[in-house]
């Protein structure tokens, strides 16, 4: 399996370098609104743009599964965002052991929280035949306005939601839930014409 995983990360690295370039530069910046741009942007780009291009047949020529293949590509999106976010974390100059301990791994669930439900929402776009970018971009402003509405204590969806994270756990349970949907959906159901 990890000369699966190996091949995969080296084909992604060697066919989206540039994009890849642009946004782990993106994501070095600590400030949490700006990762969450190049996150969403990140997480749309890979094994959906894939699969809305027409390349899936190509990636499944390969020794993958449907299920590896989905696995995969979500392992190589949050090991990009985590290593970028220990890095910008050691170049911003956050102590890793420090009263800010706390704040910083909240922060790095919260980025694998918002990339996973993204992953999946893109993944459940592609997988009903839609667009990559276009429904998750229409999921993350419906997501911001109805996560904004009242206040924090009047709002149950504020706890819950992907780009505000009330609560990290309630957050990461809710994009949990959306993941394994798109991997049940894409594996099962497979992809729409």
């Amino acid at each position: 399996m990890t000369e699966k995983i190996e091949a995969y990360f080296m084909k992604e690295f060697s066919e989206k370098a540039g994009r890849i370039a642009v946004f782990s530069l993106g994501l070095l910046i600590p400030f949490y609104p700006v990762r969450m741009i190049f996150l969403f942007l990140l997480a749309t780009s890979l094994l959906p743009s894939d699969i809305q291009h027409k390349r899936l047949g190509s990636l499944l020529a390969l020794p993958y599964s449907r299920q590896e293949l989905f696995w995969i590509s979500y392992l190589f999106l949050i090991a990009l965002s985590v290593v970028t976010q220990v890095i910008g974390m050691a170049l911003f100059g956050a102590h890793l052991i420090s009263s800010m301990n706390v704040y910083w791994l909240s922060m790095v669930i919260g980025s694998i929280s918002f990339s996973t439900a993204y992953y999946a929402v893109s993944m459940i776009s592609v997988t009903a035949g839609l667009d990559n970018f276009g429904i998750p971009f229409l999921v993350l402003i419906a997501d911001l306005i109805v996560g904004g509405i009242g206040n924090r204590f009047n709002n149950p969806y504020f706890y819950a939601s992907p780009s505000h994270q009330g609560n990290v756990w309630i957050s990461g349970a809710v994009s949990l839930g959306v993941l394994l949907i798109a991997n049940y959906l894409f594996v099962k159901k497979g992809v729409q014409k």
